[in-house]
């Protein structure tokens, strides 16, 4: 009996190192991005803007974007891009009454956001003079 439940033991532990590396995720190659966001036709100043790059089939990469500029790592491929810039929102009201912290609202056009067609290609290389201009909502 006790050889049966050892054999077990040592079939499982000789079966978990092939499991755990094709279990991981795949973890898709990042390059240096690097660029600006104009605003209505000027740098985009906004304390709380955004920009993503998303390739098909992993999850976006988001950057800051302060005094108009980002930079950091983004997917290597063809990436969708998203810009967006956020202020407080109304209150959310209960009974007439302002309840709990505003919500922050994104004030970019959806073209630039969830309505995005705005792409880069990234290369292994990278892409370090990226330019987007975008639009506040109507």
């Amino acid at each position: 009996m006790r050889n049966l439940v050892v054999a077990g033991v040592l079939a499982i532990l000789v079966a978990l190192p092939g499991c755990s590396q094709s279990a991981g995720p795949k973890i898709a190659p990042t390059s240096i991005v690097a660029g600006t966001v104009l605003l209505d036709g000027e740098p985009m100043n906004e304390d709380d803007g955004e920009i993503s790059f998303a390739v098909q089939g992993e999850g976006p990469i988001i950057l800051p974007i302060k005094a108009g500029k980002f930079e950091g790592k983004g997917p290597v491929g063809q990436a969708r891009i998203e810009i967006r810039a956020f202020r407080k929102g109304p209150p959310v009201m209960m009974d007439g009454k302002p309840f709990g912290n505003p919500v922050k609202e994104n004030y970019i056009a959806p073209e630039f956001n969830e309505q995005s067609k705005l792409s880069e290609k990234i290369e292994p290389s990278g892409a370090k003079s990226l330019k987007f201009e975008v639009q506040k909502k109507k």
